[in-house]
């Protein structure tokens, strides 16, 4: 007949097999860990993203604006360099005028 082992034998017998098994559980639950947490940071990074891309969106916006409106600002200050070579030129014929009126 056969003896029935004990479990303290059992035990003994396949002490090498706890270690491997106790390293298997604590790599998958340490690599799940490890998945989540990548996972939220690349949730949180394309959340980041999406609003730097409307901020450049605004910023680029904003700077065709003040482009327009610096060209605009640019026209009228043009605008009044002719007007005034123009009011400087009358009144300089306005002053010959009143030279040769005086003679």
């Amino acid at each position: 007949m056969k003896k029935t082992k004990s479990k303290l034998e059992w035990f003994k017998k396949n002490i090498v097999i706890v270690p491997v098994v106790a390293a298997i559980i604590a790599g998958t639950f340490t690599s799940v860990r490890y998945v989540l947490s990548l996972t939220d940071t690349i949730t949180a990074n394309q959340e980041t993203i999406f609003k730097m891309e409307s901020k450049i969106t605004n910023s680029t916006a904003d700077i065709n604006d003040l482009k327009q409106r610096l060209s605009a600002a640019e026209a009228t200050w043009s605008m009044a360099e002719n007007l005034y070579r123009q009011l400087a030129d009358t009144v300089r014929d306005h002053t010959y005028d009143l030279k040769d009126l005086t003679r």
